[in-house]
């Protein structure tokens, strides 16, 4: 089974919005064995959409999805396109024009007349609901080829992708053919090297693929034929890899960790400064991330490094402020200031200025206080200011998973 994507939108092709759209399509049609072979972004005209529909739909895909173009101001014309192209016609809902006067009644507003046409679809199509926004979505079934229009606002085609279109019409289609396994603290060309053998003695029945990016390497695993276990080859890289691997498919690295920190009952307090508040971001991303993140500090000052989170100045004086000792004390100081279980301290230097010979842009010095113990440890990361930040938080975090490993199996 193979799907095309369409992106609409003269805001994409102009580069002032990023296309998350099809990209986050495509993820979730992997994962039901449904490959994406063309992407494709219009403007919004008519004659564009019809031309890129029509032509798509000769391709004989077995999917189209369509997203944007179905706002009520005078540039969303997709709805009016796919009715001229199909020979069709409008039809108003009225029950779900009720829907939406009573979702502006309940915040003390009045509908305004523009989203009338947000409660109209062919009449060639299924509507399929929008519970985050106004405009309904459709599905048309046009030969063999089922083409799916959704609204162009990123969290609204998610929830109607996941609570309708997967559900109801790609029930069948929910067998893995792809997983994807996360790892972190490993380059490409040694995890490659470290599994070179696996990947070679298994190339009939998978097909491996590497996803580097600066936090991390993603492994691609998809099955190729009825021989293929994903499962089966998964546990056969996890031997291999161990702690390397930390997670599959969607799962982030704050989400693991803060599943080990509630399973084990800790507390967390972080005390940073070249990351900026980056890391309790992480943290705190997770739903229920209070039940073990207590609070941190954006020491960015040495005088609040000193004031708040308990530096000392002869530490600061000493070994400056980017050093594995203020690491050590900001972990240290965050974990007694808040009676937490486990403190984090990172220092660094994110650039693009304010490196030394001595201490250059893209040192960072991370440390993780736990159980009495604390372990520092200094990287060398990208000197762009953003990435090297990432980069610092997302160690942290993996740092602390290993703590955590090591916690509960301390032999």
């Amino acid at each position: 089974m193979n799907a095309c994507i369409i992106t609409i939108g003269d805001e994409l092709l102009q580069g002032f919005t990023v296309d998350t759209n099809s990209t986050w399509i495509s993820q979730q049609l992997q994962k039901v064995g449904i490959d994406v072979t063309t992407k494709v972004t219009v403007a919004d005209g008519m004659d564009e959409i019809i031309s890129t529909v029509k032509y798509k739909l000769d391709a004989n895909h077995n999917f189209i999805f369509i997203t944007g173009g179905l706002g009520p101001t005078h540039d969303d014309v997709t709805k009016t396109a796919l009715n001229k192209l199909f020979n069709s016609e409008e039809v108003f809902d009225e029950k779900w024009y009720d829907i939406l006067t009573e979702r502006f009644a309940h915040r003390g507003l009045k509908i305004p007349d523009s989203n009338k046409s947000q409660a109209t679809i062919l009449k060639c199509s299924d509507s399929i609901e929008n519970s985050l926004g106004t405009a309904l979505g459709m599905r048309i079934l046009q030969n063999q080829t089922q083409i799916f229009i959704l609204p162009g606002v990123p969290q609204e085609m998610k929830s109607m992708m996941t609570e309708t279109v997967i559900p109801e019409y790609l029930p069948n289609r929910i067998n893995p053919q792809i997983i994807t396994l996360q790892t972190i603290g490993i380059t490409e060309s040694q995890l490659f090297e470290d599994i070179q053998d696996i990947v070679e003695q298994n190339s009939d029945n998978y097909k491996f693929a590497f996803y580097p990016h600066h936090t991390g390497v993603n492994i691609r695993l998809k099955a190729i034929n009825e021989e293929s276990d994903l499962y089966k080859i998964k546990e056969v890289l996890g031997e291999r890899l161990g702690n390397l691997i930390y997670g599959q498919d969607d799962e982030s690295l704050s989400e693991i960790v803060g599943e080990m920190l509630a399973n084990d009952g800790l507390t967390i307090a972080t005390a940073e400064s070249c990351t900026g508040g980056l890391l309790g971001k992480l943290l705190t991303d997770i739903p229920g991330s209070s039940e073990y993140f207590l609070g941190g500090v954006i020491a960015y000052s040495n005088d609040l490094k000193q004031n708040l989170v308990g530096v000392s100045f002869k530490t600061l004086e000493t070994y400056g402020a980017v050093s594995k000792e203020v690491a050590i004390e900001m972990a240290n100081g965050i974990r007694k200031k808040t009676s937490a279980d486990i403190g984090i301290g990172t220092t660094g230097i994110s650039g693009p200025t304010g490196g030394t010979e001595e201490k250059p842009v893209g040192l960072v010095h991370i440390a993780v206080s736990m159980n009495d113990i604390t372990i520092v440890k200094e990287y060398h990361f990208l000197k762009d200011r953003e990435m090297h930040r990432e980069m610092t938080a997302y160690t942290a975090l993996n740092l602390l998973r290993k703590q955590l490993i090591f916690n509960s199996n301390p032999t």
